[in-house]
């Protein structure tokens, strides 16, 4: 057990999977409420980078909704988790491949539970027709909602991997994945969908997609709050000035507070955590500066810089910029510079509220250092 997993543990912190599990009462409630009611509605769960909406969702399933912890079923709930972070969803084959296999496939016992959890068994028959596109994959998915008892619970990550991925070389799959989810909601009240996403330009597509937004609710799932960062922060040792100089600079983001905590321990001299702050600064800038000097590279606007400073000098100004508040115009001048930025985890985009903040303190700190010069 490392130092800070047996401070923590002292303190009467809850843990999943070996890291502290903080502040989700809330949010765990309202899964576990919205699991009970009817199907009625995609659920987008979103929030900026680190915020763990991927743990909260996994920590629903193994703590709330499986009772049989050795095999990960669930008496009551017919759970299906599709994570498609990290896999190469490259063609239609790819993608049937990464969420079905054969009945007579055995999978390794060992596996994790989110691939356990992610695989629809079909027998071998309708399995080679389907890719074969003899049968259509989502009436087969929908066959095996239908066969469960139990109520159905259909969990997709990082969907915006399915974008530019056809059909028989017309039919976007994205969209049909969607109508699917849709099919499954709101027409026939099958199961539930949950789609977790961090690519909030995606998001905006689709909550401005009238069709999605009528169908669909979204929920932001946040940094916590400063008292619980602050209470973090204060029960592994830091004294007042450590704790307003480290929130200063990450804000509550609780992976980066963890980070410090690996490089400069409570008692080490401040100089010390200022100088590694500073140097995870100098890395926002760089990350920044990057983006705006290959303009090319990121299909950029000639005045990029220009822009990028009107924006930053109003989030410093008002801790956000409010894309929405602002003419057609201006809107038209500035989306190129937020979507980059967006995609590339330096802004964060709120589609809801149209207001766009960094995704950490520590770029808000960049963008003060890049005004200056």
């Amino acid at each position: 057990m490392s130092d800070l997993t047996n401070i923590l543990k002292q303190k009467g912190y809850r843990f999943f999977r070996n890291a502290p599990f903080i502040d989700r009462e809330e949010e765990i409630e309202f899964l576990i409420n919205r699991f009970e009611e009817t199907p009625q509605r995609i659920l987008f769960l979103y929030g900026p980078k680190s915020t763990g909406k991927t743990t909260l969702i996994e920590y629903v399933i193994e703590n709330e909704l499986i009772d049989d912890k050795k095999l990960f079923k669930s008496s009551k709930y017919n759970i299906k988790y599709v994570n498609f972070r990290g896999k190469l969803i490259a063609s239609y084959n790819t993608f049937l491949d990464s969420v079905i296999t054969r009945k007579n496939v055995k999978l390794d016992e060992k596996l994790s539970a989110s691939i356990n959890l992610g695989v629809f068994k079909l027998n071998t028959e309708i399995f080679e027709a389907i890719k074969q596109k003899e049968i259509d994959i989502f009436d087969a998915l929908t066959d095996e909602f239908k066969k469960s008892k139990k109520k159905n619970i259909f969990i997709i990550d990082e969907i915006q991997i399915l974008e530019d991925i056809y059909i028989n070389g017309n039919r976007e799959l994205l969209k049909e994945f969607l109508n699917f989810c849709v099919r499954l909601t709101k027409e026939i009240h099958l199961s539930h969908v949950v789609i977790l996403t961090s690519n909030t330009i995606f998001l905006n597509r689709i909550y401005n997609d009238s069709k999605l937004k009528e169908t669909s609710d979204f929920k932001l799932i946040s940094h916590p709050k400063e008292s619980v960062a602050v209470q973090l922060l204060n029960d592994l040792g830091y004294d007042n000035k450590k704790i307003e100089l480290i929130l200063e600079y990450y804000g509550t983001i609780f992976s980066r507070l963890i980070k410090v905590y690996q490089y400069i321990k409570p008692n080490e001299d401040i100089d010390k955590l200022k100088e590694y702050l500073e140097a995870e600064k100098l890395d926002a800038y760089m990350q920044i500066t990057e983006i705006l000097v290959n303009r090319k590279k990121y299909n950029l606007p000639q005045n990029r810089k220009e822009i990028f400073i009107e924006i930053a000098n109003e989030i410093i100004k008002n801790g956000f910029y409010d894309y929405k508040s602002k003419d057609l115009d201006t809107q038209e001048r500035v989306i190129e510079i937020i979507e980059v930025f967006c995609e590339k985890e330096i802004f964060f985009f709120d589609p809801q509220t149209g207001i766009v903040t960094p995704n950490s303190r520590i770029y808000l700190k960049a963008m003060e250092d890049i005004i200056k010069k």
